[in-house]
Order: structure tokens, then sequence, then C-alpha cells
């Protein structure tokens, strides 16, 4: 397989991501911006690797189970949830609140791990979902501990999307938010994203000064409304991601 074709079937696979179900040749040719008959070819090779797969044996594809193949050698081979895991699950436990682990890819956060709560247990994992970094704890608790010039061109590239009416929709308030997480060592928002949902994110740096990921505790709105509630899960979260940043990471 050539790069351009190679190219083109990554691009169809990432079709997916923006879609909540199946699609046809025609919905990935709309959504990626290649012709029909260029996507025709690269579902044929994907459907033959294994990476798609069809709905009901019709016209409709779906991912298929092929693409678990990279991810778990991703994420066998990832130093960094190896070293979060266990402060993931202690940070569960003692608040019972999930425990969310995240690396920023672009402008967009990405879950690399969740140690739901107990009442949360049948919950989907949300493993590779992504959301704007500039609406999210972590995001923000990512982008509070870069660098100002990195942080400067991530914010240039971001939309800032309304995603909920609670959503911090210009620069100024978004910077706002970061400089509040840099005075106190953790980021918070809540209801930006999901209605009814808050968290507090703290950033993982190594000892080299890389910034690796955010440690987040998430749940309910109204775990996070006073300001003493936010603050012990803040330095809860914060002092995780310290530990966490201890290891050697690289």
């Amino acid at each position: 397989m050539s790069s351009n074709a190679l190219l083109k079937a990554l691009n169809a696979l990432e079709a997916f991501q923006s879609s909540s179900g199946s699609l046809t040749v025609k919905d990935i040719s709309k959504l990626t911006g290649e012709t029909e008959s260029s996507v025709q070819r690269s579902t044929y090779t994907l459907e033959a690797l294994g990476y798609l797969e069809r709905e009901n044996a019709g016209s409709r594809y779906v991912p298929g189970r092929s693409c678990l193949r990279p991810v778990y050698g991703y994420l066998r081979n990832n130093r960094f949830l190896e070293a979060a895991t266990p402060y993931l699950i202690d940070l569960s436990e003692r608040y019972s609140t999930r425990a969310d682990l995240t690396v920023l890819d672009g402008t967009e956060i990405v879950y690399l791990s969740r140690i739901p709560n107990r009442d949360e247990l049948l919950n989907l994992s949300p493993l590779g979902r992504r959301w704007p970094a500039v609406s999210t704890a972590s995001g923000r608790a990512i982008l509070a501990a870069l660098p100002e010039e990195m942080r400067s061109n991530i914010l240039a590239g971001s939309a800032f999307s309304k995603i909920t009416p609670m959503t911090l929709t210009s620069l100024e308030a978004v910077e706002e938010a970061i400089r509040e997480a840099q005075s106190a060592g953790y980021a918070y928002q809540s209801e930006e994203v999901l209605i009814g949902a808050a968290s507090v994110g703290a950033a993982v740096s190594g000892a080299d000064g890389k910034v690796h990921g955010a440690v987040i505790l998430g749940g309910p709105a109204s775990a996070f409304e006073t300001s003493s509630q936010r603050n012990i899960l803040g330095e809860a979260v914060k002092k995780a991601a310290m530990a966490i940043g201890a290891y050697n990471l690289s």
C-alpha cells in the first residue's frame, strides 16, 4: 500500500470518531472530503484486513475487531498508564468517585483510562474519547503546565465551541481559568462538557519537565459545589499527579 493510499485508509477509519453509528461509503466520503471511488477502495482494504466490518452484511460499515490490535499494543507499552493506574484506583476508592487519565493530542484531550466508582460500574469506558482541551479540567491543567509558547499555539488553534450552556467560549475566559489552575495547582470545570457533571484535574510533569497528561476526579456537579469540596478533591489529584511524575515515564 502506498503512503497516499495508507493515509486515505486511515482518514476513512478516523471518520468514525465523529459518528455515533455505522457509515456508508457516501457518509465517509462526505466526512473525509475524498471521492466515493477512493473511499470504496479504502473500505475494501480495511474490510479485508478486519479494520472495518459490514453491519448486518449490508452496505453500512462499523469499526472491526482488528482496531483493538494497535490499541492493545499502545496501552500495554505505555509507562505513563502503568505508573498511574494504582493511583487512579486509590483515588476512586478513597473518594468514591471516578478517576480518569488523559493525554493531550493536538487541541484535544484523549482518555487513556477510567476507574469508575461503584455506581458507574456498568458504564461504557470512554477509552479513546476526545473533548476540546480548552473545555475540560484535564485540558486546562495540561495547558497551565505547558511552556507559554506551546500553550499559546494550542489556544490559537482551538475552536471555542459551545458544548453546553455552561461552556466557556471566549479566549479570555479560558485564559483566566488556566491562570486559576496555575495558581491552585489543579483545574476545575462544572457542566461545560456534560450537564450535571464536574471534575478537577492536575497535570503530570516528569522530572525532565515534560507534561505527560493529567489525572482527573469527576462526578456529579453536586460533589463539587463548595470550594472546600473542590479543594479536597483538587489537592488529591495534585498529590497523585506529583507522585506519578516522580516515576521514569520516558
